[in-house]
């Protein structure tokens, strides 16, 4: 090889690497590894939240309405936030054996944390709308 080669050599080397790099790893996970995230935390919250104990006489099921996601760019600590938006009706049977059933709509709002590389739960003080 040619001495005066080698820094073009190096130089082409280096491209390569940086443009086969995604710029995503720097910055944060994609949109889609964030939701797919979201929506595991979202089917863990409905099978717990359907769990209860049956001595109780209660039966909730949980449904998933939906699922926000919304890019945060200014911070880069979390560059994700979203919300996993539920509906819940529980079904209650009474003494004269009536049956009651109550609706009840929840939100559970996330960030994507970059140091931990996981889904941080943040509380509200605000009911859902």
């Amino acid at each position: 090889m040619i001495p005066a080669a080698r820094p073009f050599t190096a130089l082409a080397l280096a491209a390569l690497v940086l443009g086969g790099c995604s710029l995503r790893g720097l910055t944060g996970p994609s949109r889609e590894d964030v939701m797919a995230l979201l929506q595991a935390e979202a089917n863990d919250m409905k099978k717990g939240g359907e769990q209860m104990d049956p001595k109780l006489g209660v039966k909730a099921v949980w449904n998933i309405d939906g699922i926000d996601l919304v890019e945060q760019p200014s911070d880069s600590a979390h560059p994700w936030k979203g919300t996993v938006r539920f509906r819940i009706v529980s079904t209650m049977h009474d003494a004269d054996g009536t049956e009651t059933h109550d609706l009840i709509r929840k939100n559970f709002t996330y960030v994507y944390d970059t140091a931990t590389k996981k889904l941080l739960f943040q509380s509200s003080t605000t009911p859902p709308k």
